[in-house]
């Protein structure tokens, strides 16, 4: 009997050590470790030439660090993702949290979208101490409100 795939969405942390996305995929099977360029939702937010000039190198870096394996789109993360579970009969789909509003906007509506096709869709916290939400004031009420879910 094969093991399931889960997909580990890499984001904006293209690391393989303390990475709680990819731990999480690892645990329930193979994983298919991806990487989408998401210049659609980004809109005004998109990244300079700098950055990509970084990023194209990463790419490289993480990609040679995973023996080869790392598939790399361009596009709408909100769709891609979703078809690439179903063509690879995926399971589940991990990443970690961004904060932006934009992408807690997108990763609200993929969540959704991936629940909706049967797959199971679960973002970590992999970059901060605590979550926004979880830091409250004297009273007890969260000091940051955010919509989504991210």
């Amino acid at each position: 009997m094969s093991r399931p795939i889960s997909i580990c969405w890499f984001r904006q942390d293209l690391r393989l050590s303390d990475n709680p996305a990819l731990s999480a995929a690892a645990a329930r099977g193979d994983v298919l470790p991806v990487y989408i360029l998401d210049d659609v939702t980004a809109g005004d937010d998109r990244m300079g030439a700098a950055s990509r000039w970084w990023l194209h190198h990463s790419l490289i870096a993480l990609k040679e660090s995973l023996d080869g394996t790392l598939y790399v789109a361009a596009g709408d993360a909100l769709s891609l993702l979703p078809a690439l579970a179903r063509e690879t009969g995926a399971s589940a789909v991990f990443w970690n949290r961004s904060y932006e509003s934009w992408r807690i906007a997108r990763d609200t509506a993929l969540k959704s979208a991936l629940s909706d096709a049967g797959v199971e869709a679960e973002s970590h916290n992999g970059a901060l101490l605590w979550e926004p939400w979880e830091v409250k004031k004297g009273d007890g009420t969260p000091v940051f409100l955010m919509s989504g879910d991210p």
